[in-house]
């Protein structure tokens, strides 16, 4: 796998455990993961559309608060912001090639 595509999974997971540490918010990190899976290069199209089904989650979550007016999610609505998050981490998680860049950058 490219350097350039080890780099965008690094930045993926840094902004993924910013989120967890509640220094990104939830739009902020919507964004940046699409630009991210966006730029990455010649990637595994099931690999993408399973990223997406539950970056999907988080778009999904984010439009529905700014729907309703919404500035925070019930216990629910955390838990599935959390699981999506997860998931997400472990997909990125398993493409980052040396164990040393697992430790996420912030």
């Amino acid at each position: 796998m490219s350097e350039f595509n080890q780099r965008q999974y690094g930045l993926m997971l840094g902004r993924l455990t910013a989120f967890e540490q509640r220094t990104v918010p939830l739009d902020a990190l919507i964004a940046d993961l699409e630009g991210l899976l966006n730029a990455l290069e010649n990637v595994r199209a099931s690999w993408k559309e399973t990223f997406l089904s539950f970056w999907g989650v988080l778009e999904d979550s984010r439009a529905y608060a700014l729907d309703v007016g919404k500035t925070s999610f019930n216990e629910e609505e955390t838990r599935t912001i959390q699981s999506a998050i997860s998931s997400l981490k472990s997909m990125v998680l398993e493409r980052i090639e040396d164990p040393s860049d697992r430790a996420a950058p912030n």
